[in-house]
């Protein structure tokens, strides 16, 4: 029993970052209707240029914090504006082929700044394990647990209560009524990104911290991807929901079917659970079903 709780609640601690991943996919597509893979290379940036602040240069963690949100934001900005607006007008499909060639792009510089190499924050970063009987919680990731449950409070108050966040919900309804209103789109759309960005940096820092930075971290994105339609592109809650159940499904298949199968389960099991939710609920858990009349 203990081997399950154990299991249990290591998966919602990695689930909870596929979420926070997952909630950047959802939060460009709720406004845009672009379904994003660049996210995945937001997040290894932002875990990188931390590490850059952190330890080369050696500034305190509040200003390496600071100026990695920062530079998230700027790289988002400089997606959003020189790959992305000229396509608007263009098929849905034109602008995912965009992002990803932005994520090969940056995967390019990714790979030369780490040189085959893997990076490790300070140890003071990586706390003291929890004990609660006979389990033991890393810190680390309960802490990055709590991040990702304010950030999506945080989110989800912003787009109820803010006028901003008020325009982001008009602009993903409808474009054209929402610009007749008085909306500047285009500006959503810049906030947008860097916001999805600033987020996608977070899970990047929160995941670096658990499993360092090396050469697949960029493909953590795709997990975000999965999760995001899983739980339905358009709903955070639903992201949240399918990063949650993706982390406890990946570490039950490790804890139980790897020693039967001899390992590979983990690997799989997002790729099992999007076709399993798909053929189930083909928009998602909490996504909206979209009615054409002719």
């Amino acid at each position: 029993m203990m081997e399950f709780v154990k299991l249990v609640v290591s998966g919602l601690m990695v689930g909870g970052l596929y979420a926070l991943v997952g909630a950047a996919v959802v939060l460009v597509y709720k406004s845009t209707e672009v379904v994003s893979l660049a996210h995945g290379q937001l997040l290894a940036f932002g875990a990188l240029l931390f590490w850059i602040f952190l330890v080369p240069l050696g500034f305190p963690l509040w200003l390496s914090l600071l100026l990695t949100f920062a530079f998230a934001a700027s790289i988002g900005l400089l997606v959003e504006r020189f790959a992305m607006r000229p396509l608007i007008g263009q098929p849905a499909f034109t602008a995912f082929l965009m992002t990803f060639a932005v994520f090969v792009a940056m995967d390019g510089v990714f790979q030369l700044i780490l040189a085959g190499e893997s990076r490790a924050y300070p140890s003071f970063l990586h706390l003291r394990m929890l004990k609660i009987g006979s389990l033991g919680i890393p810190m680390a990731g309960l802490l990055s647990f709590g991040v990702v449950l304010l950030l999506f409070l945080i989110l989800a108050g912003f787009f109820r209560y803010t006028e901003t966040g008020l325009g982001m919900r008009a602009t993903a309804d409808d474009h054209q009524l929402a610009q007749a209103t008085g909306i500047r789109v285009r500006n959503i759309f810049s906030i947008i990104w860097i916001i999805s960005a600033v987020v996608a940096a977070v899970a990047g820092i929160a995941t670096a911290n658990v499993m360092d930075i090396y050469y697949p971290l960029p493909y953590i994105g795709i997990k975000g991807l999965i999760v995001a339609l899983c739980g339905g592109l358009n709903s955070l809650p639903g992201a949240l929901l399918g990063g949650l159940m993706l982390g406890v499904l990946e570490e039950m298949g490790a804890g139980y079917l790897d020693p039967i199968v001899g390992g590979g389960v983990k690997e799989v099991a997002a790729y099992v659970m999007l076709l399993l939710v798909l053929l189930i609920k083909p928009y998602g858990f909490f996504g909206l079903i979209r009615i054409e009349r002719i």
